[in-house]
């Protein structure tokens, strides 16, 4: 957590590293809050924050994450060592081909190692499967141990857009995704599937939050190579994603052999098997 916790002014940290074991987020906004928000909770931390120690903080991270903090504050985020996603929010301008930000909060969403969090699916990493999630609920963390199961024993290829499942830093996986894993890293997930399949001949190729058409076409294609797929898409049920177009498209096409849906955290609410 020390890689959160060097981010956080000095105040906000002292008090927030006694909720580091249940803070799932830790929010810090130019109104003067600053918060742990747990799984039950938010407590607020009674330590105030600037504006000006937001924008301070938020050029500090980009300077870490140079290669990629442009890019992704299009999309308001940035990743930062250790997995770890800090959600931006605030007065976005693009300028060029970059972007400049007055941030007004700032989300450190807090990514953890749990060793055995892939447990309960184990007997559907055998096929092509597909976990369900609201956000918040855990399926970034399954698919970490998912990759460290499979890895053990397969060429497996993780596929990491925004550096969260693996946390690379310098070219070095910072969390246990398997002896036999390669992670293709911040790079855009439907081009990073097709990477690994040419350049990688994984076995499994293992992604997070399917979105675009551009996803569903990569999926068809790893399908037809015959390469195992384990993914994930936002959502509530099976119900809620076949009526997205083209990823309920794969869900009638029969691409998944499972489809598990989460609730809570790492709680499992429905498991689909279809052969």
């Amino acid at each position: 957590m020390e890689h959160l916790l060097r981010y956080l002014p000095a105040e906000v940290g002292r008090k927030a590293v006694r909720y580091m074991d249940i803070a799932r987020e830790i929010r810090l906004m130019s109104t003067g809050v600053s918060a742990v928000v747990t799984e039950r909770e938010i407590i607020d931390l009674e330590a105030p924050v600037t504006a000006a120690q937001l924008r301070g903080i938020l050029n500090f991270i980009c300077r870490g994450a140079a290669y990629s903090s442009q890019n992704t504050l299009r999309e308001g985020f940035v990743t930062i060592e250790g997995g770890h996603r800090v959600g931006v929010c605030g007065h976005l301008t693009t300028v060029g081909e970059g972007a400049m930000l007055e941030p007004s909060t700032l989300c450190f969403r807090v990514a953890r190692q749990v060793i055995g969090a892939a447990g309960k699916i184990k007997p559907y990493l055998n096929g092509n499967l597909l976990i369900i999630s609201p956000p918040g609920c855990g399926k970034t963390t399954m698919l970490r141990d998912a990759a460290r199961i499979l890895g053990a024993a397969a060429p497996v290829c993780v596929i990491d857009e925004r550096s969260e499942i693996a946390a690379v830093t310098h070219g070095v996986p910072q969390l246990d995704v398997g002896k036999y894993t390669c992670v293709l890293d911040g790079v855009q997930k439907s081009k990073g599937m097709l990477m690994a399949l040419r350049s990688m001949s994984p076995r499994v190729i293992i992604a997070d939050e399917l979105g675009g058409d551009e996803d569903v076409e990569a999926v068809y294609t790893l399908v037809n190579a015959g390469v195992r797929l384990i993914t994930t898409v936002h959502g509530y049920g099976p119900e809620d994603v076949v009526r997205r177009g083209r990823l309920g498209e794969l869900m009638e096409n029969g691409i998944f052999n499972s489809v598990i849906t989460l609730c809570g955290l790492g709680d499992i609410k429905d498991v689909a098997v279809y052969s």
